[in-house]
């Protein structure tokens, strides 16, 4: 019967599961940060694209995160089974730490406009 236990696809071993796996790990992450750099430097406004980009990316890791978890049998950064109390500390504290490095982000770009007009 070992055999049928061969034929059974790892839904993380598949394309779709690898993908959100990066995403959510890796690649929004990066898109976060990036877009806090321009949120610093813009000097257009207080909401602008790289926010829209910013809050847009935060959304897509928690439906991504969910899904993972939910359809595609999701593991933790250590390689454990995932669950749904691992999404909503997962959601929790990327809120968290995304609103306050957003608002820090407007701070200091507040500062340096504000600064740099003053000078």
């Amino acid at each position: 019967m070992s055999g049928h236990d061969h034929q059974t696809t790892d839904k993380q071993s598949t394309a779709l599961g690898m993908m959100a796996r990066l995403w959510w790990m890796l690649l929004g992450n990066a898109i976060l940060a990036l877009s806090i750099v321009f949120v610093v430097e813009n000097k257009e406004g207080f909401f602008h694209t790289a926010d829209w980009v910013f809050w847009i990316t935060v959304a897509t890791l928690v439906l991504v995160r969910y899904l993972d978890i939910r359809l595609l049998d999701g593991t933790t950064a250590t390689g454990a089974d995932a669950t749904t109390i691992h999404w909503v500390r997962y959601v929790a504290l990327l809120v968290v730490c995304s609103t306050a490095v957003w608002a820090l982000a407007h701070a200091a770009n507040h500062w340096l406009v504000s600064g740099g007009s003053n000078g």
